[in-house]
């Protein structure tokens, strides 16, 4: 009986050992690193090395030589006065900090430099997402508890923490990922929501605020969880008309919920303001990204063999069904439930990069979700729990948690690719323990490399045919286009993605022969490919001629291979040109360029 009544308990033990397991066997020792480095690039910067507006590229230098961080450095953008920008905002810093401090302090005394960098802020910034994973699963299973009993608690629990996403996230490759952190948030500010419209008052007030400014400190876009407080039990119109009537006569608790949420966002406003003469600054201004909400990737997103998450997470199909039984249960938890589960599916679908990268295995930007979809989850499980045909549900749950943990190992091995997946590949693979992947790589997407060069392997398998060129032949001079100050352009091919291949990637060849004159001085010109976004330029690869290879007097050769990128819509066009930087004479001939498709 005791057991029974302290069912969840452990359930969340049997989790939190699990991270705590799986984490320490494969050591963090490259945590700070991609999206990590930008999230926490905003501790060191100040606090080591005084550079918060990293005008200072030597020690950023020294620590992608000996770190390695990133290939190269994506997370910071351009500000004012030669200062840099970090992409990111600083919600995660903040987090970090504590632990921050914990490593800067440790580091000398065990030996190791205190750069921000080595071992010590490695594995205890590590666990420090580890211990807000486990307050994460904490204030869950107090928040399933309020409105649910101990065996449909544990019972949900163990779908969350076994049988999605979640457990890869946290154990392996995302442990100081957002969505880790985002995940205990959004069960704090759910049960403190809950225990505020129970009993209101300025304390939970003032944990609301605080909680919703540092989710979206996190990430702006995470604005949304506003919808929370605001719709809870307003199951109807009147009622929520008549929440904001509420608001009026409870000024003090809006202040108190204000107070807090303005004060955590201005931290980013003024990093903004500093390191740009801008209180408001967009840093994602690579055009080859953004945002499309009409319509979004919400297919894709769904159900793609590349990372959909129905597909690798198909338990919370069952949370979907369960919407219909929490609605019957209570209709003013459903409706602030689904208004933000189905804003947020809207906005983390519409970006341009919806699967959002390598290191995560299905839909991570759902992960947070997982605390509001609990609710319908559970009730799902309540009904079961009462059905006469339990077992096979539990059969079925229990099998999606093997499933779940499985394809979990399958990804972490490389069994289940980590960008480049397809409906063949999956099914190739599908329940496999041992696999020759050289033989099944041609059932993957292009493998794209994240170095400023593009190396074409596996020609064997593109056929080519001519694009643009080449022009007419000529021992000398005469008749090739002459490039100077005034004409600085050879122009080539200018074509939208959808005129250009039908597949989802083609390879360009691109070579121009250009006479440099024995008296040349200044740069050389340079061979151009990049695609645009409404006139903007993005993945702009050039080449030019090396000084070695140089013959002045004489012609010489520029050619590269340039893989397609991931366009934002058919419509975004492909330019190649030839581009006389200094106002020297230069003559071009034999403009080439030609488009490689895959034979399949």
């Amino acid at each position: 009986m005791f057991l029974k009544r302290r069912l969840s308990v452990y359930v969340v033990l049997l989790l939190a050992v699990s991270l705590v397991v799986f984490r320490s066997i494969s050591l963090p020792t490259h945590a700070l690193s991609w999206d990590v480095f930008g999230y926490y690039l905003y501790l060191p910067a100040t606090f080591i090395y005084d550079d918060p507006g990293l005008e200072n590229p030597e020690w950023l230098d020294e620590v992608k030589e000996k770190y390695q961080p990133s290939a190269t450095f994506y997370q910071l953008v351009d500000g004012t006065d030669g200062k840099k920008v970090i992409k990111y905002t600083s919600g995660l810093a903040l987090l970090y900090s504590p632990f921050f401090l914990i490593a800067h302090w440790i580091a000398p005394a065990l030996g190791y430099p205190a750069d921000g960098f080595s071992l010590p802020y490695q594995l205890i910034l590590s666990l420090g997402g580890i211990l807000w994973a486990i307050f994460g699963l904490i204030i869950l299973r107090k928040l399933l508890l309020r409105l649910f009993d101990d065996r449909t608690t544990a019972i949900t629990i163990m779908l969350v923490g076994f049988g999605t996403n979640y457990f890869q996230l946290t154990a392996f490759d995302g442990t100081l990922l957002s969505q880790n952190f985002l995940f205990s948030l959004y069960a704090f500010l759910l049960y403190t929501t809950i225990r505020w419209h129970e009993r209101p008052s300025l304390k939970r007030a003032f944990q609301l605020g605080l909680t919703c400014g540092l989710i979206t400190l996190i990430r702006p876009s995470e604005i949304v969880c506003l919808l929370i407080p605001l719709f809870w039990n307003a199951g109807s119109w009147r009622q929520f008309i008549f929440r904001f009537k509420v608001m009026k006569t409870n000024i003090n608790h809006v202040l108190s919920f204000l107070v807090p949420a303005i004060i955590v966002g201005s931290i980013q406003f003024i990093y903004w303001k500093t390191t740009t003469g801008s209180w408001i600054f967009y840093s994602y201004n690579n055009p080859g990204e953004g945002f499309r909400f009409f319509p979004p990737y919400i297919f894709e997103f769904l159900f793609s063999y590349r990372k959909g998450w129905f597909v690798y997470t198909p338990v919370m199909l069952f949370a979907l069904v369960g919407f219909y039984h929490l609605y019957k249960r209570s209709k003013a938890w459903n409706l602030a439930i689904l208004a933000y589960v189905l804003l947020d599916l809207w906005i983390v679908s519409s970006w341009s990069c919806w699967w959002y990268a390598g290191g995560s295995f299905s839909a991570r930007a759902m992960v947070p979700t997982y605390v509001l979809l609990a609710l319908p989850l559970a009730s799902l499980v309540e009904v079961v729990l009462l059905h006469r045909l339990r077992w096979i549900a539990a059969f079925l749950g229990f099998a999606m948690i093997v499933l779940n943990l499985f394809q979990t190992w399958q990804f972490e091995t490389g069994i289940i690719d980590k960008e480049r997946m397809t409906k063949d590949y999956y099914w190739a693979v599908f329940g496999k323990t041992n696999i020759d992947k050289d033989k099944l790589d041609e059932l993957l997407l292009v493998e794209r490399s994240t170095e400023s060069r593009d190396e074409f392997i596996n020609q064997q398998r593109y056929k080519s045919r001519p694009l643009f060129g080449p022009s007419p032949m000529s021992v000398d001079t005469t008749g090739a286009l002459k490039l100077d100050g005034q004409n600085p352009y050879a122009p080539g091919p200018d074509i939208a993605y959808r005129d250009l291949t039908s597949f989802d990637h083609a390879w360009i060849f691109a070579s121009v022969e250009v006479f440099i004159p024995e008296s040349y001085h200044g740069e050389f010109p340079m061979l151009v490919a990049a695609f645009h976004h409404k006139g903007e330029a993005y993945k702009y690869r050039t080449e030019t001629i090396l000084p070695d290879s140089l013959k002045p007097g004489d012609w010489n050769t520029i050619s590269f291979y340039y893989l397609t990128p991931e366009v934002r819509t058919p419509h975004d066009n492909l330019k190649v040109y030839v581009w006389q930087r200094e106002h020297s004479t230069i003559y071009v001939r034999n403009f080439n360029v030609e488009v490689w498709e895959t034979k399949k």
